[in-house]
């Protein structure tokens, strides 16, 4: 194998490079492409097999699946609430419970999304690390 490392970019003793974190997102907005920071983020939706996303007063819309994006935004604090809603928990502002183990979950600029029971945890995993 030494003999291919040159023809391959192995250096002998190189420190192992950790993949690049995306630190912004392409969405399209009408005919344009939009490049958002993650961070901007407030909460994402899910519109059969679109996404829309709330950044501010704006909304994106892209066709893609909560499955394919979930590990995307995962990076960057942003969690599944429900099987249909992805939050950014830094936009977090309280969180009561309403019926059958589900919860409100109020955003900072007043949104109520609900929090279902089954990504309870995950949730309160990130807000309440032990």
């Amino acid at each position: 194998m030494d003999a291919y490392a040159p023809a391959i970019g192995i250096v002998a003793g190189a420190p192992h490079r950790e993949p690049r974190r995306m630190k912004r997102l392409a969405l399209k907005a009408g005919s344009r492409t939009v490049l958002v920071d993650l961070a901007a983020i407030d909460w994402v939706e899910a519109a059969g097999n679109y996404l829309v996303f709330h950044v501010g007063r704006e909304r994106y819309t892209v066709r893609s699946t909560m499955q394919e994006m979930e590990s995307r935004l995962a990076e960057v604090s942003i969690v599944r609430i429900h099987r249909s809603t992805f939050v950014n928990i830094e936009r977090v502002k309280s969180i009561e419970p309403i019926h059958a183990g589900d919860q409100a979950v109020t955003l900072d600029d007043g949104v109520e999304l609900v929090l279902s029971r089954t990504y309870r945890d995950r949730v309160y995993a990130l807000l309440f690390p032990e």
